[in-house]
């Protein structure tokens, strides 16, 4: 029992984090927020025949990265001649970048299952003090977690590294790609997953410590 116990406060404790990481790294992605604050901020589809405002362009890429949309394709010019946006070369870019964040996802909907698990085990054994002390020191896993990742996230822009070596895309000049998911928009979408996967903590935090929060036997009244 003992083993067990131990077992599934380790699992706890280390999936609170990676569901978190996980699950918020994915929204940040896949919604459209980010994408169109950007292109709002900058302005940057002015320069560009797409016949998409902001808010679509931003919805475009969120169909994509949901998987509603099959490839990252769009049409220029008019209706007589119309003319594909992206190379080959940058629809396999989006692809990758798309198969890479359904593996974190589905990292993190694993991580999910787990830690749901766990905490039912360890709820049903009426460990509700073991669950609270899990949740701390996988809040301080979360911690290191997040200095690892902005650490290596600074390392990789100061030695000139970016998102497109970790995709193998190697851009040409005509690529209108990096055009519009341009080095601000990656970073806003790298900085905003720790905030989104913070946010995700604090409610996990919240729920657990509601549901474990010892009962009190005697109530004043005031």
């Amino acid at each position: 029992m003992k083993l067990l116990i131990k077992t599934l406060s380790i699992a706890l404790a280390v999936t609170i984090p990676i569901t978190s990481f996980c699950l918020g790294a994915n929204i940040v992605t896949r919604m459209p927020d980010v994408y169109q604050y950007e292109f709002k901020a900058t302005n940057l589809l002015k320069h560009f025949d797409f016949d998409k405002n902001n808010d679509e362009m931003g919805d475009f890429i969120s169909d994509f990265m949901i998987g509603q949309i099959a490839e990252f394709q769009l049409v220029s010019g008019d209706e007589d001649r119309p003319q594909p946006v992206f190379s080959e070369n940058e629809m396999t870019a989006a692809a990758n970048a798309r198969k890479y964040m359904n593996i974190v996802a589905a990292l993190g909907i694993l991580a999910l299952a787990v830690m749901v698990g766990s905490f039912i085990m360890l709820k049903k054994y009426a460990l509700d003090k073991e669950i609270r002390k899990d949740f701390k020191v996988g809040t301080i896993i979360y911690i290191g977690l997040i200095a690892v990742y902005l650490i290596g996230f600074f390392v990789a822009a100061k030695t000139g590294h970016s998102l497109s070596d970790m995709i193998g895309y190697v851009p040409d000049e005509k690529d209108v790609l990096p055009q519009i998911i341009t080095e601000g928009l990656r970073t806003r979408l790298f900085l905003s997953a720790p905030v989104v996967s913070t946010i995700m903590m604090a409610i996990m935090g919240y729920v657990m410590f509601k549901i474990t929060e010892p009962r009190r036997i005697f109530s004043r009244n005031y």
